[in-house]
């Protein structure tokens, strides 16, 4: 059985709702970056004091939250009565006591962290969007330039010197489920190394320093690394067959959605307009990401490796990352398994109390 070392949490990102102060619903936008369909609806129906309805919104810096950042600056959530205020959280487990509790509403999901707390917390939250699929080159295992490690089967176990060390975003997530998945091609399994969980943000200095052997990585910390200490890549764990993953998706508080439909279809609309955006051009993501991803300035945005934006929320396409969290679960101790049964990502997809049938998060004109 694999040894799990904790160092802290990281990954993911939260939703609350309350009122602001009144705003006027003219958001700022950036020049270059809203597209040409960028005129304005009259705002939906806001609260009795025709305020605002805040969405506190918790993130961190990585490429996934550009299209809901893109939706802000574009003045999308404005056009719905929404203001946004932003705050980051270290990780997905963090919203899952808020969404048991009612205190947060609304979290932007790893789908594995998502539908491990499924198989744990039957019916705790439904999916409303999709964020973000990983393409060639953007989820990475990185090791120093000078490290011995050349080859994913280097990582092998040899039953009596210590385990190589892999650092994570967090446990039983996306991290670890890449990882494995890339391992099991080189004949390497979860317990000939070691997971270490170690926040993102911080990967590159523990494979520097030495605390991890191996990092897991995604951007802006992929570009970060290699530019500052020229490290080397071990392997893409988005190919074969875990090519084009699906990696996260914006889930909502079932309870506090069935209660508020009308807010939930106004996040959609505005969170689909900026998806569109992303979608059809990634140089509008580059062009936002320096505003709120530490570390990424406009000399090194233009070298990050983008994954796509997807936008229709598709079943099909999200079951894979369920099915593949039952067969890497054969065989482990329950305390390791990503999932204890199969998961229908169908009924997860949320729907407006009385409608018949799911609705499909999709943009207009955009193939998914």
């Amino acid at each position: 059985m694999k040894r799990l070392l904790s160092v802290t949490l990281s990954a993911l990102c939260v939703l609350v709702i309350g009122c602001a102060p009144p705003s006027s619903t003219t958001a700022p936008r950036s020049t270059g970056i809203c597209g040409p369909n960028t005129a304005r609806t009259s705002p939906a129906t806001t609260d009795a004091a025709g305020e605002l309805v805040t969405l506190q919104v918790a993130i961190i810096s990585i490429p996934d939250v550009a299209p809901a950042k893109l939706a802000e600056q574009c003045g999308f959530f404005a056009a719905e009565g929404l203001k946004i205020r932003w705050t980051e959280i270290r990780g997905s487990a963090d919203a899952v006591p808020g969404l048991a509790s009612g205190d947060t509403q609304v979290a932007l999901w790893n789908y594995v962290t998502g539908y491990a707390v499924e198989d744990r917390l039957p019916g705790l939250a439904k999916l409303i969007a999709d964020a973000y699929q990983a393409e060639n080159d953007c989820f990475l295992l990185m090791v120093r330039k000078d490290s011995p490690i050349q080859t994913v089967a280097d990582l092998k176990w040899d039953g009596t010197s210590d385990k190589i060390t892999i650092g994570v975003g967090t446990f039983k997530s996306v991290s670890t489920l890449t990882a494995e998945s890339t391992l099991r091609i080189a004949g390497v399994t979860a317990d000939d190394v070691t997971f270490v969980q170690v926040p993102l943000p911080q990967m590159a200095a523990a494979v520097e320093a030495g605390r991890v052997d191996v990092g897991w990585m995604t951007e802006p910390g992929i570009t970060l690394y290699k530019t500052k200490y020229g490290a080397r890549v071990l392997a893409d764990v988005a190919t074969a067959g875990t090519s084009q993953w699906p990696i996260a998706g914006w889930a909502v508080s079932t309870k506090w959605a069935d209660a508020h439909p009308d807010l939930v279809a106004r996040f959609q609309r505005a969170l689909a307009r900026g998806q569109e955006i992303a979608a059809q051009d990634d140089s509008t993501v580059r062009k936002i990401l320096p505003s709120y991803a530490l570390g990424i300035d406009d000399t090194l945005v233009g070298s990050i490796k983008l994954g796509s934006f997807p936008t229709t929320l598709n079943p099909t396409r999200l079951q894979r990352v369920a099915d593949a969290m039952i067969e890497l679960s054969k065989g482990k101790p329950a305390a390791d398994k990503y999932l204890t049964q199969p998961i229908n990502v169908t009924d997860l997809l949320w729907q407006a109390p009385g409608s018949t049938s799911t609705p499909s998060f999709s943009s207009p004109g955009v193939t998914p």
